[in-house]
């Protein structure tokens, strides 16, 4: 079985696009830094040895360090066409068994993963409670403390829409603007497990994190819902809560489709513990 090239051509080079997974306990996050112990560098390992020639692979977004991705994409070009089933094949024989590679297929010369993405949906899970099954440890944030659900509801609708997320965003980021749009917000709760999903258009670096860590307060009675509001408002990284601990944080999935509010096949197909099992609809 082979895959086709893409027909389109820039430069005399080839466009492909991996769509992945992978447990980012042992990474030091996506991006490619000086110790090559990140998830791009083992895959740029991996492709160079599959190609015989360097790529460059470029992400859909740049999880940090001990951060989980269910679907993340990413594409490179090649100055060659590829048989993208028989390097699938050797590509996921290479890399580390916490990276899953769900697909390799050519894509458009201007496919752009990051700009072209219209929405990524992320999830928090927290564990209440002193006792957490060994099975969700590596994938929580445990805390003692019984949350108050409904006080946490109350305050993420302040969150909704297009604001300033200054607030929520790690004090050495350098983005250009911190404007962002967020979607949709929903809490589950399964048992002692409680699940925080956000879908935006983006989301800044340790945001998430930090307005999980800003909810809690809440939750645990430190805040109240409507100081919220105000601490968006604020503008201030000082005024919110701590930086939930990254272990708990997965990105879902990325749309690359208008997608305005979380997709019920994103949540109602996962039971107590579970990951996906890969991206539900493929784009």
């Amino acid at each position: 079985m082979e895959s086709p090239s893409v027909s389109n051509r820039s430069a005399d080079q080839y466009c492909y696009r991996l769509d992945l997974a992978y447990v980012g306990a042992q990474f030091m996050g996506w991006q490619s830094q000086p110790n090559r112990a990140t998830v791009q560098d083992h895959l740029e390992a991996a492709l160079r040895t599959c190609l015989r020639e360097k790529v460059s692979l470029m992400g859909a977004s740049r999880t940090d360090t001990g951060v989980h991705a269910e679907h993340q994409v990413a594409s490179f070009r090649s100055s060659k066409p590829i048989d993208c089933f028989r390097v699938l094949r050797s590509l996921q024989a290479l890399v580390p068994d916490t990276i899953g590679i769900y697909s390799l297929e050519p894509c458009s010369e201007d496919f752009h993963p990051i700009f072209q993405a219209q929405a990524k949906l992320y999830r928090y899970r927290l564990w209440q409670g002193t006792a957490p099954s060994p099975f969700a440890k590596p994938y929580v944030w445990v805390l003692p403390q019984t949350l108050s659900v409904s006080r946490m509801e109350s305050a993420s609708l302040a969150l909704l829409g297009h604001h300033d997320f200054r607030s929520f965003c790690a004090s050495d980021s350098t983005v250009q603007t911190f404007e962002r749009t967020i979607f949709d917000i929903r809490w589950l709760q399964h048992g002692s497990l409680l699940e925080f999903y956000i879908l935006g258009d983006g989301f800044l670096k340790q945001m998430v994190r930090s307005i999980v860590g800003t909810l809690v307060d809440v939750g645990v009675g430190k805040r109240t819902a409507q100081d919220m509001q105000g601490l968006v408002l604020a503008k201030d990284r000082t005024r919110a809560g701590q930086t939930a601990p990254a272990q708990g944080l997965s990105l879902v999935r990325i749309f690359y489709e208008s997608q305005t509010s979380i997709p019920t096949s994103s949540i109602s197909e996962k039971n107590f513990l579970s990951f996906t099992l890969g991206p539900q609809v493929p784009g």
